[in-house]
């Protein structure tokens, strides 16, 4: 139902276009709207039964009844604002489906289902210019629902005598019929009757999973159509390093993936040229943004891609026809590719600096090349040092400052690979090449764009550097104009650093240094009272010892208490008692469980229990373990809903041992 109504109301934004569509649209919409007020005033039959029913009805069939007389009136403000149909028809609709189920009055609902029949006639004539498979969807579809409302069909398998629809029943109303949910809820709740809501989601999650499937194998159709097209034609001429701007031949033209003729202003749109200037995706550098142009022609290109050898421009119509086998005129964004071949560029350079500086045998494991910024991913073992991130950036900011020369040429790959040029581990390179060299500094293999003149970098600034993966290191970067944007992001944080700390720039990190120091100082004499104030209350458990013969028992758990202090807490006790065997627990973090035990000299002498045993096999009832000195120990779990029977299981294993000393 959400897609029909998203496909009604691109239907009505196609009626409504352009002065005279909107006249026509005005007019089909409010002649239809008037046949079912006219039915109503000359019809007095139907307006006596409509003023009887609003008496003695319910609510809903109140509110259903006034949507079917205001109809009209409400399609004309609909209109007039130029917004959707959908909404004044659904109305009827939904009047037509209570009156149907509360009233019964099938008489009645033939005369409205009858009125409405003219606007759809008036439908079915209007001009050549609409998109007719979806009108004949839209009339195809009101047509058979209100034949189906005419007959009960949405009502004859619903049940009677139910304290609850089941949730089958109200999915099958919402998918077959076009009942929302909410609808048949008022319905139900008006009769006495709930809804199965969750077994109306499990039916509808089932349909959005057909839905999912069935997309994914439209986008797999539409992948293999796409490729079998490739496959069909010769392969792109790319002309993209020496022209930014070619007349070029549309060979093929797809939307929504399927080949077409022609495209209209709107349409998203794939592209196939037979030449082109635009860069296709590859080797880590983005495609070319730009337009195609002709004779009352704009198509906006985003993206471009490769399938085989040929290039694939993705874009939208923004004016006039697009046309298979027609010229125009292919002219790439000059700024966006200024800026990605600078940072392209840059990359090569990235590289060079790392083997130089940080390691001769780093290798590139990938890369993005974009308009804004670039990375590098390389291998590397372990970290690169600031220092050394500070050096790679002024050996590159030196090389763009030198300004040299770029010398790019096409070679056989075993003459390039005997220059010495850089390829990437585990990529696949034809018989021939290309080279980009950057004497002294940088030589590679690579088929992007790039400056002709480092000097055309401006500059470099490094980010970041992190792991990604075992032993693989990222890089990231702005090169140019986009340091100028990163650089403003950065003034910003500091003038509000300076607001917020009321200090000059210069002054921020003393002031942050001096508050980290207060904040510690703080934090450590609030844990200190915590502590004093948790061991004063630890004391308080001194008379919830059991005795056992010549012995005390304690067993307790004393919260969110920091283990270093629960062993303090045990210690402390286990003086205060005397002959004693203390347990003692705390939960300090979510999940987690802490444990203690201490035993005085004659509990370990009476029996040779030892705290280290005993505590440990304690631990593993919480999922955990420990151990320690037959005096002391500690353990830890990871499972602390299972405290309360460790613990349980604690006392009554130090009450049996004790007693059985005696």
């Amino acid at each position: 139902m959400a897609e029909l109504q998203r496909e009604e109301t691109q239907f009505l934004k196609t009626l409504v276009k352009g002065e005279e569509r909107i006249g026509i649209a005005l007019q089909v919409i409010k002649q239809s709207a008037s046949l079912l007020q006219k039915e109503l005033e000359k019809n007095s039959e139907l307006s006596s039964a409509i003023g009887d029913l609003c008496a003695r009805s319910s609510p809903s069939a109140f509110k259903a009844i006034s949507k079917s007389a205001l109809f009209s009136e409400k399609l004309g403000v609909v209109a007039e604002k130029q917004e959707s149909v959908v909404n004044a028809s659904q109305d009827l609709q939904d009047a037509v489906k209570k009156l149907s189920d509360l009233l019964s009055k099938t008489d009645l609902l033939l005369k409205i289902a009858e009125s409405l029949k003219p606007m759809l006639q008036e439908l079915k004539q209007a001009p050549k210019w609409l998109p007719s498979q979806f009108v004949q969807d839209f009339l195809v579809k009101n047509t058979e629902f209100f034949a189906a409302v005419d007959a009960r069909k949405p009502f004859e398998t619903v049940p009677g005598n139910l304290p609850s629809l089941f949730g089958t029943y109200a999915f099958t109303l919402y998918d077959t019929y076009g009942f929302p949910l909410e609808l048949t809820q008022e319905i139900a709740a008006e009769q006495g009757i709930s809804v199965d809501v969750e077994g109306f989601e499990v039916e509808m999650e089932k349909q959005r999973d057909r839905a999912r499937k069935a997309h994914k194998s439209i986008d797999l159709l539409a992948q293999e159509s796409i490729e079998q097209l490739a496959q069909s034609l010769e392969a792109t001429e790319f002309l993209g390093y020496t022209d930014l701007q070619s007349r070029a031949l549309i060979k093929a033209l797809l939307v929504e993936s399927t080949p077409v003729e022609r495209a209209e202003v709107g349409s998203a749109v794939q592209i196939i040229l037979e030449q082109t200037p635009f860069y296709a995706e590859s080797g880590g550098q983005i495609g070319d943004r730009g337009y195609l142009s002709g004779k009352d022609l704009l198509v906006q290109i985003d993206d471009v891609q490769k399938e085989g050898n040929v290039f694939i421009h993705t874009g939208q119509v923004e004016r006039g026809t697009l046309q298979t086998e027609s010229m125009v005129n292919a002219t790439i964004d000059r700024a966006c590719r200024r800026r990605v071949q600078a940072n392209h560029s840059a990359t090569h350079l990235l590289q060079a600096a790392l083997k130089l500086i940080v390691d001769e045998s780093i290798s590139q494991a990938g890369s993005l090349v974009a308009f804004d910024r670039f990375r590098f991913d390389f291998n590397l073992n372990r970290a690169v040092t600031s220092e050394e991130l500070a050096q790679v950036e002024a050996q590159i900011n030196t090389w763009v400052a030198e300004s040299h020369l770029a010398e790019i040429a096409v070679m056989p790959i075993d003459q390039a690979k005997a220059k010495g040029a850089t390829a990437m581990f585990g990529e696949k390179y034809g018989d021939e090449v290309r080279v980009i060299d950057f004497p002294g500094v940088s030589m590679e293999l690579c088929g992007g764009t790039h400056v002709h003149n480092t000097a055309e970098i401006g500059a470099v600034k490094i980010i970041s550097e992190a792991g990604i993966s075992s032993g693989v290191r990222r890089i990231e970067a702005v090169a140019g104009p986009a340091i100028l944007d990163y650089l403003q992001v950065r003034d910003g944080i500091v003038k509000d650093l300076s607001d917020r700390f009321k200090a000059q720039p210069e002054e921020i990190l003393e002031r942050v240094t001096k508050l980290q120091a207060e904040l510690k100082a703080t934090q450590k004499a609030l844990d200190a009272a915590k502590n004093e104030l948790a061991l004063a209350k630890s004391d308080q458990l001194l008379a919830e010892a059991e005795t056992v013969g010549d012995f005390k028992v304690l067993v307790a758990n004393l919260g969110d208490l920091d283990p270093k202090v629960l062993q303090t807490a045990a210690e402390r006790l286990g003086q205060k008692l005397g002959e004693s065997a203390v347990v003692l627990a705390s939960t300090p973090a979510e999940g987690k469980v802490s444990l203690v035990a201490a035993f005085s000299p004659q509990v370990i002498k009476a029996k040779g229990l030892k705290a280290g045993q005993f505590i440990g096999a304690i631990a593993k009832r919480c999922g955990g373990g420990g151990g320690g000195r037959p005096n002391l120990a500690q353990a830890g779990g990871r499972d602390a809903s299972q405290l309360p029977e460790a613990l349980s299981a604690a006392r009554e294993a130090l009450t049996e041992a004790l007693q059985a000393s005696q």
